[in-house]
């Protein structure tokens, strides 16, 4: 202030906020440990006092502010303040978020007014331009009561919630002065609490080799606007105050002493974005001649191409993550993972992918991506796009991969349609077999049909070579007795053991005890491994009761007088009694040296092809002997051929084998083949 500058002094005083600084030294270390990731967003670019790095959008709180331009984004208000009052907010209404600033005073002491303030004698902090102090900027005038030791007037700090690149204000009129050989305040200000920066006039001021303490020099008075000094903070945390204490290092004589801030500002970097990489498990590819690594690029905008490739063996991931990126303001950008293997290109579709994007920054109003990733089966990436950040965003994207794992899966069932076994329905053809279609179809139907368990029924999964396959649950593997999921088996394999193997088998271990008799499937699957495919289910086995069976045979007899021209298809068929037709009844009363003609019929009644069937009969000894005889055996269909027997002699008849065809679709009627062949009834033994 001027030495010839009349002040007016009152006596008033107003109590001290004496917590204020103890408060928000606390919050300080409190946001500090919970938001310490924000540190790899601290922006280093230069700027010039009082503005903010290229592309960094400034937030203006003053009478005079900086002409907004594309590269240098301005949004401004004027400063005001109600006298007297001891803070104040400042709001910045953005579709964004909104940003807010906050100025605060306390501790202040020795406060004093002026008549030449507008209005006269405004309460101290009060905005005016102070004739001689200060252009539009918040005022404090204090007394200087005598002391030899340095007072603090007052503290001020500044804080905003968003995390800023930069903030900082103008000071105006830090000096001293001497009157009648007497200096009654040498003012200093002093902002290292919160590692800020100070400007100096030299022809003033001194300051410390720290740059946080100016300090005016004694005697030497500045005129308004002659000595203002540019306090800057370079990267803060939202919400932190920067606190500012001013002093009075020296007050050999009461007189008054102003000081005004003005031209407060804030800057808020282009949106920011560091990407990290995580791993699940242990790399599919982790050999020393082909481990997969990862690489991750960023792309969009006008940012360069960025990636990074990570390093590191087994699950452990070194080089993971991205250097800070600087966007731009609602623009998309796309962040891609592939993998690698040296110079070549792995398989990302080995791992499954998620990824989390999170903002540090409190109140944006930014809508994290949470899409799914796009799998590009050409070019063997996955990638997701991050969109319309906006300035302040703190943005942190984390891929985690987890190791692709194979699953076999299957259950062993009852492949009865859903119909009983019985003794009684053994050689039933009707369509209550051949009309449903569930019924042997080697499918497993589960609507009609049950899972079996049996404590001595497994399975095994092997490298169809006989060698079992590592697998974490145990191999062999007990099917379930569970309600809910008998007789279902799963392995779960890492793809890293399943590396360069192009098959696999499933085999069905049969308890030697075992009342499902007849397969309807085969008890080894092998399957074939396809590049990119993990989930093998369905591999299922039927099984059926003997009772049960597809393949029914009905063996029926005429007995003849030895008529070596007999046509076997010219008899009648299903006959009562066997001396008219061929019959399924016994024959009663036969005297020997009759002949006795048989028709062995077998028949499909299953919905699955039957291969290698084989109709074999064997010629009675006891109580009478009975002996082949003209005319010759005939099998119908007649492509398979007949089969040759000795005539006058006892033994076995045994067809060709053959196939029989499962029920059509949509038919009732069971596919059969017939053996035709005549004996003659011997004497008794």
């Amino acid at each position: 202030m001027s030495n010839n500058q009349c002040l007016c002094l009152s006596n008033r005083l107003k109590d001290n906020i004496n917590s204020y600084s103890v408060v928000f030294t606390l919050l300080f270390f409190i946001l500090l440990m919970s938001n310490s990731a924000h540190a790899n967003f601290a922006s280093n670019e230069t700027s010039a006092n009082g503005m903010c790095p290229v592309n960094h959008k400034m937030y203006y709180i003053g009478a005079n502010p900086p002409a907004s331009t594309s590269t240098f984004p301005v949004a401004s208000q004027a400063l005001s303040w109600t006298a007297g009052s001891t803070a104040r907010t400042f709001t910045f209404t953005e579709s964004s978020g909104n940003k807010i600033f906050r100025i605060t005073f306390s501790n202040i002491l020795d406060k004093t007014t002026t008549s030449t303030s507008v209005p006269s004698n405004a309460e101290t902090p009060f905005y005016d331009s102070l004739s001689g102090v200060s252009t539009s900027a918040i005022n404090l005038l204090h007394s200087s009561p005598v002391s030899t030791i340095s007072k603090t007037n007052h503290s001020m700090g500044i804080a905003v919630n968003r995390s800023t690149s930069k903030s900082g204000y103008k000071i105006q009129d830090v000096d001293s002065v001497t009157t009648n050989n007497a200096t009654p305040y040498i003012e200093q200000v002093d902002v290292s609490a919160n590692s800020g920066r100070l400007t100096h006039n030299s022809n003033f001021h001194t300051i410390n080799a720290a740059g946080n303490i100016v300090t005016g020099r004694r005697g030497l008075n500045c005129g308004a606007g002659a000595c203002t000094i540019d306090a800057n903070w370079n990267y803060t945390l939202a919400d932190i105050a920067l606190n500012l204490r001013h002093n009075n290092v020296l007050s050999e004589l009461n007189s008054p002493h102003a000081v005004g801030y003005s031209d407060f500002y804030f800057c808020l970097a282009p949106p920011k974005l560091i990407i990290k990489k995580a791993l699940n498990g242990n790399r599919v590819n982790d050999s020393d001649t082909k481990r997969d690594q990862f690489e991750l690029t960023a792309t969009g905008g006008s940012i360069a191409t960025n990636s990074f490739t990570t390093t590191g063996t087994g699950s452990t991931i070194t080089n993971g993550t991205s250097a800070t990126l600087s966007l731009a303001e609602n623009t998309s950008y796309i962040i891609t993972e592939r993998a690698m293997n040296g110079t070549s290109l792995g398989n990302i579709a080995d791992y499954d992918a998620t990824y989390t994007c999170t903002n540090a920054t409190t109140g944006s109003t930014t809508v994290m991506p949470t899409a799914a990733m796009t799998y590009n089966a050409t070019a063997n990436t996955r990638s997701f796009t991050l969109a319309n950040a906006t300035y302040g965003d703190e943005i942190t994207c984390t891929i985690t991969n987890t190791p692709k794992s194979y699953t076999f899966s299957g259950i062993v069932f009852n492949d009865n349609g859903g119909i009983i076994a019985n003794n009684n329905t053994r050689q039933d053809i009707s369509s209550t077999f051949t009309g449903n279609s569930s019924y042997f179809n080697g499918i497993y139907d589960s609507g009609s049909e049950l899972g079996i368990y049996d404590s001595n029924l497994n399975i095994r999964l092997t490298d169809c070579n006989g060698n079992n396959i590592v697998t974490p649950s145990s191999n062999p593997q007990t099917v379930s007795n569970l309600s809910t999921s008998i007789g279902r088996y799963s392995f779960v394999v890492a793809a890293s053991a399943l590396v360069n193997r192009t098959r696999v088998c499933v085999i069905e271990n049969e308890p030697s005890v075992w009342d499902y008799t007849v397969d309807t499937t085969a008890d080894s699957r092998e399957i074939a491994l396809t590049a990119n495919v993990y989930d093998y289910s369905n591999l299922n086995f039927g099984e059926i009761k003997a009772n049960n069976s597809a393949l029914v045979l009905i063996k029926s007899q005429y007995v003849h007088e030895c008529n070596d021209n007999l046509n076997y298809q010219s008899i009648s068929r299903n006959s009562a009694d066997p001396t008219i037709g061929f019959s399924v009844n016994s024959i009663s009363g036969i005297s020997p040296g009759k002949c006795v003609a048989y028709a062995v019929q077998a028949y499909n009644r299953g919905h699955i092809g039957l291969q290698q069937v084989q109709i074999r009969d064997q010629l009675q000894t006891t109580p009478v002997t009975s002996v082949f005889r003209l005319p010759a055996p005939l099998f119908i269909p007649t492509s398979v051929g007949s089969p040759s027997v000795n005539y006058g002699s006892n033994g076995e008849i045994r067809s060709n084998q053959f196939g029989l065809a499962a029920v059509p679709s949509g038919s009732t009627q069971p596919s059969s083949a017939t053996l035709y062949f005549n004996t003659k009834y011997g004497q008794t033994q």
